[in-house]
């Protein structure tokens, strides 16, 4: 059992309480019983009777209502747990659940009244805890993952991982934050044989992740018993395979699938060195629901340093919109960004802003992806090549033949850094997120101009179309990735625009034919937009002009000149150059006046 002096320290530690006089604290903290749960114990049920009120002495709870999915709050070391019922004398509102080994103290309804009378300032002490921890739940949540404080590293599959590994991850977290790495052998330094059940075993941990920014637990290669206690213990498991072994699941990796949920669980892939592109992920991924893979290539740190800033909530995004030809606009963006110095580690777009993510997300640089696009629509006129119009206007086996040289037949999971695509689910009305599968199926699915194209029908029977009349610029998807600053591009921005047409002047059927078969005539033809010009326009008519921005965010919009249409795909390198040059002067002039948001940009994807 806790001594009475260190449940005083702990109750000291609560701001409310910080300036009680030391003999309240005794009384409040004297005869108290202790009660220890393991990870994954509910405290509190909801509905339940409000018969007593908790302080935690070590660990960590989260609490949660049966009509949300997500976690309403977390309550840590030396807060109080409960006090909404026990003070109105209702039943429990909410579900508390230990999300790590833990121990609280007790203090019953009979025994608080007693306290009552010794202190009557226990009270209003506690309700104004309470009070703090309301407030912050009722600012606005980013859907954003919930931040790691402590993570265990368990191995995957059959492989054993490479020293190098653990430490460039040790030297790229010290070098950025408090951290703390745990082994089996610190324990028996420290605690000697006492057994990992024991409350002194739990007290300990939890009062390193009291101490750090973060706490490492590097688990045993078998399921002994520290590698269960590390896997309690932690925020979310890092399941740690090794390029060409054998995938299958071991026995530690089927324990921490039984106490952590997807959500909580990250697959990191090692390399010997990095390539264009890994091989075999999806054998990875097959037996494992994760919420995210990382490939990592141990030749040096940068991708170590990419995942830290993941687990930190420093990833730096960048998220394309659609928009046509105007989306050679994003690679102007990307290379003035990347030249002043950001780096990107997840990409992300719709439609065409799709299409140039995805090129990008190969690792290779703008010059090249404008290139593709040259290939795609100039060179082998993948946009001009019409069909009978039972399917679509367009031949879409000549486009799709023309993605294929272009992206070959790489899945998305192989790609060195994460990348998503947006289309749009007829089958479930519903904006679909690609981050599996054939690179040029998302583009092809996310690009599919309805009437212009046919859909792209998925394995499972989904019917999909161009991601803009969805989510044009799908922010709103990178952040149920990651929190941290995004580079938001949004091409082709809605603005009053007036046609100089004479819609008397528009031919009918025998006047285009004969107007078409004659070249003098055909000139004279009015200048009205192209049926896949009005397409575009109609699916953006709807689009709200920005997405909703956090305050790290950058959102760029390029102002480009009124020459420059959704179907100029000749003029596809003036663009990219004319959006480099203006977002270049951009990028330029708000770093000279200390903008918070490009600053952080530059800075988060150095640090």
């Amino acid at each position: 059992m806790t001594s009475a002096k260190l449940r005083t320290n702990l109750l000291s530690a609560i701001p409310a309480l910080s300036e009680w006089p030391l003999e309240q604290l005794e009384a409040l903290a004297i005869d108290a019983e202790e009660r220890d749960l393991e990870r994954g114990e509910v405290l509190i049920r909801e509905g339940g009777s409000p018969d007593a009120l908790y302080f935690v002495l070590s660990g960590r709870f989260c609490v949660h209502v049966s009509d949300t999915a997500d976690p309403i709050a977390e309550i840590g070391r030396g807060q109080p747990i409960g006090e909404i019922g026990f003070f109105a004398g209702l039943p429990r509102t909410a579900n508390v659940t230990a999300l790590r080994d833990s121990r609280v103290l007790v203090i019953t309804r009979e025994r608080f009244e007693e306290l009552k009378d010794l202190s009557p300032a226990i009270r209003d002490a506690i309700i104004v805890s309470l009070a703090r921890r309301l407030s912050a739940s009722i600012k606005p949540l980013a859907p954003a993952p919930s931040l790691a404080r402590t993570v265990a590293l368990v191995s995957a599959g059959s492989g054993c991982p490479s020293p190098r590994f653990f430490d460039s991850f040790r030297e790229v977290l010290c070098r950025t934050s408090r951290t703390v790495f745990v082994t089996q052998t610190d324990v028996t330094e420290n605690l000697g044989t006492a057994p990992l059940d024991e409350h002194s075993a739990s007290d300990w941990l939890n009062g390193l992740e009291a101490e750090s920014n973060f706490v490492v637990y590097v688990a045993d290669r078998a399921l002994t018993d520290w590698t269960k206690k590390c896997i309690r213990q932690a925020d979310a498991v890092l399941l740690i395979a090794i390029a060409g072994a054998a995938p299958e699941l071991n026995p530690p990796e089927l324990f921490a699938f039984s106490i952590h949920p997807s959500s909580a669980r990250r697959l990191i892939i090692l390399h010997p060195a990095r390539t264009e592109v890994a091989t075999g992920t999806s054998s990875w991924l097959g037996p494992r629901n994760v919420f995210m893979h990382h490939h990592v290539a141990l030749q040096d740190t940068l991708d170590v340093e990419r995942l830290v800033r993941f687990l930190a909530g420093r990833a730096v995004g960048f998220v394309a919109s659609g928009g046509g030809a105007l989306g050679s606009a994003h690679l102007g963006a990307y290379k003035a960004f990347r030249e002043a110095g950001a780096n990107f580690d997840i990409l992300g777009g719709t439609s065409s802003g799709a299409a140039m993510t995805a090129a990008l997300a190969y690792g290779v640089n703008p010059e090249r992806v404008d290139e593709g696009t040259h290939n795609i629509f100039i060179k082998n006129r993948a946009f001009r090549r019409p069909t009978l119009p039972r399917y679509g206007l367009i031949n879409h086996k000549a486009f799709d033949r023309a993605l294929r040289a272009e992206y070959g037949d790489v899945l998305i999971e192989d790609l060195w850094r994460p990348f998503f695509a947006v289309s749009s689910s007829l089958a479930n009305h519903k904006p679909k997120v690609h981050r599996q599968g054939p690179v040029w199926q998302a583009v092809r699915s996310s690009g599919s101009v309805p009437g212009v194209l046919p859909p792209f029908f998925s394995e499972d029977g989904d019917m999909l179309v161009d991601g803009t009349l969805m989510d044009n610029v799908p922010l709103a998807p990178m952040k149920t990735l990651k929190t941290g600053p995004n580079v938001v591009v949004n091409v082709g921005a809605p603005h009053p625009t007036k046609y100089a047409v004479d819609y008397n002047s528009i031919p009918g059927a025998r006047e285009l034919l004969t107007s078409m078969l004659n070249p003098f005539s055909r000139a004279r033809l009015p200048q009205v937009p192209s049926i896949l010009q009005v397409v575009m326009l109609s699916m953006l008519a709807n689009r709200r002009a920005n997405p909703e921005l956090s305050e790290t965010d950058v959102l760029i919009t390029p102002e480009l000149p009124e020459q420059f249409r959704f179907t100029s795909w000749e003029r596809h390198n003036d663009i990219f150059m004319y959006s480099y040059h203006q977002i270049a002067s951009l990028i330029q002039a708000r770093l000279a006046e200390n903008d918070p948001r490009f600053r952080g940009v530059i800075v988060a994807s150095q640090e």
